[in-house]
């Protein structure tokens, strides 16, 4: 274990190679998923989600699919088990991209996720998954931590108030260019 400093600020680094260690790709989704939920400076109660993408064997053909574990609705990162876990298949997410009609239509997707699912999975995927599913990396860990919806919250109103341009800068001088802002779009 060791302290990560950033800004002048430390986060404890609580993760364990030692309980790492032998974790498949789902477990250790998991036991990172609890790391960072249990920290409630890094996420407020039960937000934030997590996910990474492993290829499993697909239970009609025995072939390897791409399949999308990410933390359910409703779910408490930092206590949840493995159970709390959404699989969808990534093929069926990527179609849903073809279905998306604007911003208008966005919660409409969201009855669409259920059609994705892989094996049978009874937990209800997040209304982040599309998010998750489309980052074109294996694992996404996005949080709420309070002070940053603070922050997004004044972005927002800086947003409706004021040219793009200085929303721009008000973000960087915030975040350090150490973050990055993803549209609520498909």
């Amino acid at each position: 274990m060791g302290v990560l400093e950033r800004a002048g600020q430390t986060i404890e680094n609580r993760w364990n190679d030692a309980d790492a260690q032998g974790l498949s790709e789902q477990e250790l989704l998991h036991y990172r998923s609890n790391l960072l939920g249990s920290d409630l400076t890094l996420t407020n109660f039960a937000g934030g989600n997590t996910s990474t993408k492993v290829a499993m064997p697909d239970p009609l053909t025995g072939k390897d699919a791409p399949v999308l574990w990410v933390k359910g609705s409703g779910g408490d990162l930092g206590s949840m088990g493995i159970r709390g876990f959404s699989t969808l298949y990534m093929d069926k997410l990527e179609s849903l991209k073809d279905l998306y009609c604007g911003l208008e239509h966005e919660d409409e997707i969201v009855g669409y996720l259920p059609h994705c699912t892989f094996n049978n999975n009874p937990r209800a995927a997040s209304i982040d998954t599309p998010l998750h599913a489309f980052i074109p990396r294996p694992h996404v860990d996005h949080l709420h931590p309070d002070a940053l919806i603070a922050i997004a919250a004044a972005v927002y109103f800086f947003a409706s108030e004021r040219s793009a341009k200085s929303t721009g800068a008000f973000s960087s001088s915030c975040f350090f260019h150490w973050a990055i802002c993803v549209g609520w779009t498909l």
